[in-house]
């Protein structure tokens, strides 16, 4: 018998590669799109009931990711993003403008392929095809974040059946893997509304799976599942009216919109500085001093930010 295998590789490179056990714990840590929420190349679920504001919610993400700002307040890893807005049609756009207007993005600093017809996602569909095709050959970058909204609209079959859902996993791995993406899929609840709709395989193949309730105008994000990583805290958020426009946003609760721009900013500073100390922070900072005390509370109550001997950095 051949040596046990240590710090040499096991197996070449490719498909079906064997790692050894020092070469498996030497592999990178996951990474994430949104930090503690959205898994990198994950599969994520955002499901909810109708009406509960699933789509404000994933507008608000895709936007984030490709305007390259922090998810209420969670640090992001800006990309390019295809939104397959399947449900909304060409209505969607209002709910944009009114998102480019209320964080005061142009549109040519959000970089979003819009889609506004459903699609057959399974792999041997025609539709996804074509849709490959106008990706690789007509745009000049290939997606970080694809989002499907909805699963029924981009779906064949019955959704309870396991064979049919798996056509549909199957065309979903295929998206992640042409564009090395993440890909979010919008879903409904049961009439029960005590978990996601249709068969459980679903559920089974996703990194991560986020809740939405809603109670008047406010929202709850929450967390069900996170294959890799602890399940973050629930997120309060409220849906607000955006003056001027026909349409709203969602923000954290209890911030206002000029809260939200100096937690961003608070967070970009310290990136760019880090590790470093109070004072080179708060110097560095374009905000009212007594603001900073304010949100600095709020940034180590989210876990966004951390001191390690003295000094400032954000919380990896």
């Amino acid at each position: 018998m051949g040596a046990k295998p240590t710090s040499f590789q096991l197996t070449s490179s490719g498909p079906l590669r064997l790692y050894s056990t020092t070469e498996l714990l030497s592999l990178p840590a996951p990474t994430w799109l949104v930090d503690r929420i959205i898994p990198a190349g994950g599969l994520v679920a955002l499901y909810g009931p109708p009406g509960c504001g699933k789509s404000f919610v994933a507008l608000d993400i895709a936007l984030s990711v490709a305007a390259g700002r922090p998810w209420q307040g969670f640090p992001v890893e800006a990309g390019y993003v295809l939104y397959i807005a399947a449900e909304g049609g060409t209505g969607i756009g209002k709910r944009a403008k009114a998102w480019l207007l209320h964080n005061q993005v142009k549109p040519s600093q959000a970089d979003v392929a819009w889609l506004v017809e459903s699609l057959s996602v399974h792999v041997d569909s025609d539709q996804m095809s074509t849709l490959l095709e106008r990706v690789m050959s007509e745009l000049e970058f290939k997606p970080s974040l694809v989002i499907v909204d909805t699963l029924a609209r981009c779906f064949d079959g019955d959704e309870n059946e396991q064979e049919d859902m798996g056509r549909f996993i199957a065309g979903v791995d295929h998206l992640r893997s042409q564009f090395e993406c993440t890909v979010l899929v919008i879903h409904h609840t049961r009439l029960a509304g005590d978990r996601e709709r249709g068969n459980t395989a679903f559920r089974g193949a996703c990194d991560a799976m986020l809740s939405i309730e809603k109670d008047n105008q406010n929202i709850t994000v929450s967390c069900s599942k996170q294959k890799d990583a602890e399940e973050f805290e629930p997120i309060a958020l409220d849906l607000i009216k955006v003056e001027d426009t026909d349409s709203c946003v969602v923000t954290r609760a209890g911030v206002n919109a000029q809260g939200e721009a100096q937690l961003a900013h608070m967070l970009e500073t310290l990136a760019g500085l880090q590790p470093c100390t109070w004072d080179d922070w708060v110097n560095a900072l374009k905000i009212p001093r007594a603001r900073v005390f304010t949100h600095i509370q709020t940034l180590r109550k989210d876990n966004l930010v951390t001191k390690v001997n003295g000094l400032w950095r954000v919380k990896a």
